[in-house]
């Protein structure tokens, strides 16, 4: 029978919905499956595998029954998928854990070492200024290795729902080069493709080759349906099955957006701006472009906003309104500009330009004659003038959208399109089929089938206009100024939310800290039980090491027995010295990677070296409680002490001589920190006589905390037992291992003796304390 319909298959969040379309793109039926999302820690979100494959056959097998058609007379089947929804699977193609959905944000961490580690790759993250969110592909992966090794090594592959779904339909495994390009980092513009250098910087070589190694154009034949999956969707063996990509990305060709110029802005509760270039270019507060991620020579740039859609039905609750007809009303009385209000957007956080999570929502130039239509206008204004500000950032960058062709929630709203066009002066269009990424699919699906010559034809034969908003030059005019006063919010209220986002997360994390700490002496046992017991650690400084033969000394310390090395990082600032900084960190780690390399900052905002200095390959981060940015607030302590925690490194906590011990004791009540650093000498410079004024305040300490302590400035063979005998149980000792007397095959081992001698005469509380007892 001559093939007459095409499916298409959007595999979303909640559900996968096939669609049967004939070849003039006319929708003739559709049906749904949902499945369920687990949620089993904050911040986690996973989906079962079998649960996609279950609801695919049963929504295609639905659809084609409600259409009527023969089975036989179906071309040809696409599928769309949520990206980046990564899943491990063995060699038979079977699911090892649940898979990570694409919202799951548990690789925050490892995004963040992503981001810091400088690789090329990085270019399509705001030309390198970040930053990479923990729902793209190697976070992810890097958390599967980090935190589930033995699922990440028994994975034959490591993939998407996109190629789990293609590789059970065809038996096939192949990756779309769409979402590659826009969420591993894959280029085709690089020899290869992968991104193997930012592999290799993060240890994740293993990666490239457990990828699919096929990588495929939207609409390319992936192969024809199994016998088996021919039986599980009800459509004839060998049908073939063209490759999809990224559910939104799809939308784009359902809407016909595949020219240079053209623009996909897809609405709901967020705002999505995909545009369509021919030229490769990157550039800060845009994502992309990413090369040939639509079709061979169409590139696509990226932009969004977080709260659109999401943010006027908070203000449709906020009244009591069930509907929006009567606040559209109210609005569309008002004029351009809502006589004075202006809001900001931001509700949950800026996506892009500012890529700013911290920053909120606002609504400023309110007076006792403004009414709720007022701020329900400058709400709709405020989402317009974000969207403009993102086509200024793309125009700036070579981009300049010349028509928007838009598809979600917005499009209910005349007013909401009127206000988007006036303000960016733009023709907004509207299509026929609302189900863009099914569409989108179909005409993948049809042009596999040899139905229409390329994609191109297919979105003219396919994709058809309904109307289209035209912009008013007067009203245009009119919001320039208005634009600019919008413009100018988020840098005059940034300083607000980041404060306030710095208090909340302080006093959350130490409030956390401090709960769990409680709920350990409940059950008698302390935290550092969970942790090896405490070791006797000589922590050489670099300070005193050759500089012009770093790596030679450093090593040599190590394999003279330090367990830890001291990497002093001095902004010049804090104290009047200036040293070393990341750059170094990364090169000891290249050149001694065995070092732990015990990193101690003495600088003014700490805070902004703490995934710099872990992708760099530190093994603690060590601030000082003086230090302007923490400014003796345990709160704000313990909130840079956990994201050191979470990049995988150890926290620490440093007072300068003068320091008294109680301004530190909240922090160590709530086993917020891994280590206590208590100076001896002036910060910032090394070859400092001891001073034995330190020893009440380790004995202090010691008295609080079962961690570790380390006694920075003026060690020597001759005092370090009696800095032992008071509590420590590691020492800093520069001058005594790098230019002593003794060579430092004989000062560590001498020292590390000294230590363990030292920590034997401990009162038993301290010992009980210190290894964690009640």
């Amino acid at each position: 029978m001559t093939a007459k319909y095409v499916i298409g298959v959007d595999g979303g969040t909640e559900s996968i919905r096939a669609g049967v379309f004939d070849l003039e793109g006319t929708p003739l039926s559709f049906a749904s499956a949902p499945y369920p999302t687990s949620f089993p820690a904050p911040g986690w979100a996973e989906q079962a595998p079998a649960d996609w494959w279950a609801g695919l056959g049963a929504a295609v097998k639905q659809a084609v029954s409600k259409a009527g058609v023969d089975p036989s007379s179906v071309g040809a089947i696409c599928v769309d998928t949520t990206c980046c929804t990564v899943v491990a699977l063995d060699a038979a193609g079977q699911a090892l854990r649940p898979a990570l959905l694409w919202m799951d944000m548990r690789s925050a961490g490892q995004a963040a070492r992503v981001a810091a580690c400088g690789d090329e790759a990085l270019a399509v993250n705001g030309a390198g200024a970040g930053p990479v969110s923990a729902e793209w592909m190697v976070p992810k992966a890097l958390w599967l290795k980090e935190n589930e090794p033995e699922v990440f090594e028994k994975a034959a592959t490591i993939c998407e729902y996109q190629d789990f779904i293609n590789f059970h339909l065809t038996g096939r495994m192949v990756a779309s080069v769409n979402n590659a390009s826009i969420r591993w980092h894959y280029s085709t513009q690089r020899p290869g493709g992968w991104p193997t250098g930012m592999l290799q910087k993060l240890g994740l070589e293993a990666l490239q080759h457990k990828w699919p190694q096929a990588v495929l154009p939207l609409g390319a034949v992936v192969g024809g349906l199994t016998e088996a999956a021919a039986a599980h969707l009800g459509l004839p063996t060998g049908l073939p099955v063209a490759q999809g990509g990224a559910d939104a990305d799809i939308g784009m060709i359902g809407l016909g957006v595949t020219r240079p110029g053209q623009l996909a802005l897809l609405t709901g509760s967020s705002h999505l701006h995909l545009g369509v270039t021919d030229k490769i270019f990157h550039g800060k507060g845009i994502w992309g472009v990413y090369p040939d991620a639509i079709l061979p020579g169409v590139h696509m740039v990226e932009g969004g906003q977080t709260s659109t859609g999401s943010a006027v039905a908070w203000f449709k609750r906020m009244v009591g309104e069930e509907g929006y007809a009567t606040l559209d009303a109210e609005a569309a009385a008002v004029p351009p500009g809502s006589e004075g209000v202006v809001c900001l957007d931001h509700f949950q956080g800026n996506r892009t330009p500012h890529t700013d999570a911290l920053s909120r929502g606002a609504i400023a130039g309110l007076a006792l004659a403004h009414g709720r239509g007022h701020v329900f206008r400058a709400l709709i204004e405020s989402i317009c003038y974000g969207t403009e500000h993102i086509f200024e950032t793309m125009r700036d960058n070579g981009f300049t959208p010349a028509s928007v062709t838009v598809a979600g929630g917005a499009t209910r709203s005349d007013l909401w399109l009127q206000t988007h066009a006036d303000v960016s002066n733009v023709p907004f269009i509207l299509t026929k089929v609302a189900d863009a990424p099914a569409l989108g699919c179909a005409i993948l699906a049809a042009v596999a089938a040899g139905l229409h010559p390329d994609v191109s034809s297919a979105c003219a034969a396919m994709v058809h206009q309904d109307r289209v908003v035209m912009p008013n030059a007067e009203r245009h005019a009119q919001y320039r100024q208005h634009y600019a006063a919008y413009k100018a919010l988020y840098p005059a209220l940034k300083p607000v939310f980041h404060s306030a986002a710095a208090a909340r997360e302080a006093e959350a994390t130490l409030a956390t800290a401090a709960a769990a700490a409680d709920g350990s002496r409940q059950q008698g046992v302390a935290q550092q039980q969970q942790r090896e017991a405490l070791h006797s650690i000589v922590s050489p400084s670099i300070l005193s090491a050759d500089f012009a033969n770093l790596a030679r000394d450093v090593k040599r310390v190590v394999e003279a027995g330090a367990e830890w090395v001291h990497v002093d990082v001095f902004d010049g600032v804090f104290v009047p010295n200036l040293t070393i900084g990341p750059p170094v960190v990364k090169s000891l780690h290249k050149n001694v990677p065995d070092a732990f390399l015990d990193c101690h900052l003495c600088t003014v905002h700490p805070e902004n070296y703490v995934e710099e200095l872990a992708a760099a390959g530190a093994r603690q981060f060590t601030f000082h409680i003086e230090a302007p940015g923490i400014d003796f607030s345990c709160g704000a302590a313990a909130a840079l002490a956990a994201r050191a925690r979470a990049l995988g490194m150890l926290s620490g906590i440093a007072l300068k001589p003068e320091t008294p011990v109680d301004s530190i004791l909240p922090l160590l009540g709530a086993g917020a920190v891994d280590t206590v650093l208590l100076l001896a000498v002036r910060a910032g410079f090394g070859g400092q006589k001891f001073n034995p004024a330190v020893l009440p305040k380790v004995a202090a300490v010691r008295a609080a905390f079962g961690g570790n302590i380390i006694v920075d400035g003026g060690i020597t063979l001759d005092n370090a037992q009696s800095v032992a005998e008071a509590g420590a149980n590691a020492l800093v000792a520069g001058t005594t291992v790098f230019a002593g007397k003794e060579p430092p095959e004989v000062a560590v081992p001498g020292l590390v003796s000294l230590i363990a001698s030292g920590r034997g005469s401990w009162p038993a509380s301290a010992a009980a304390t210190a290894n964690g007892q009640a």
